[in-house]
């Protein structure tokens, strides 16, 4: 049947015939194998820089799980050593008389900060007024103790506009205390 209808064709008709078939077989393979294999390429391509992206993103999370669990056992390894009956309040009244500042002390207001399943940050909002810079000084240097997880998170300090040789100090300071301590 093929045969007979090619052998009925001029030589004209089967280059047309020929180059039809050639046509539709190339159109048939980039259809098929060629278009197929680019667009999976593209697609694991996109994988690869999401899961890429992802990957980034989960060593970074990893890298700040780590500091952060780091932080926690120093947290945990200072809260062990220091004395059961600490509060940040009666510290600081103990540093402030230390540093001779305590006649000095404006208010002294308690708060709470951030919170674990396990310790919570205890927050002292604090003003000195009619304070020398050594005084300042001298109580920041007593106040701030890393063993004791005491640190100053914020301070302004302004001249007294009645008596510019005094300062005024604004200060936060924080502590990590186990939950069950208050």
């Amino acid at each position: 049947m093929i045969k007979t209808f090619w052998d009925k064709l001029d030589k004209k008709q089967r280059y047309l015939v020929a180059g039809t078939a050639v046509f539709v077989l190339i159109a048939l393979l980039l259809e098929i194998v060629v278009f197929p294999f680019r667009e999976a390429k593209e697609k694991l391509t996109k994988a690869i820089q999401v899961n890429q992206r992802k990957l980034t993103e989960i060593s970074k999370l990893d890298k700040e799980f780590s500091l952060q669990e780091a932080r926690m056992a120093e947290i945990k390894r200072a809260v062990s050593v220091r004395n059961a009956d600490f509060t940040l309040f009666s510290y600081l009244e103990k540093k402030a008389t230390q540093a001779n500042v305590k006649k000095n002390i404006k208010y002294m207001n308690s708060s709470r900060g951030t919170q674990s399943a396990s310790f919570e940050e205890s927050l002292i909002d604090m003003k000195l007024d009619k304070i020398t810079i050594k005084q300042l000084t001298d109580f920041l240097y007593f106040a701030e103790s890393p063993a004791d997880l005491v640190k100053i998170k914020k301070i302004i300090i302004n001249k007294m506009k009645e008596s510019p040789e005094y300062l005024s100090a604004q200060l936060q300071i924080s502590s990590f205390q186990k939950l069950n301590q208050r």
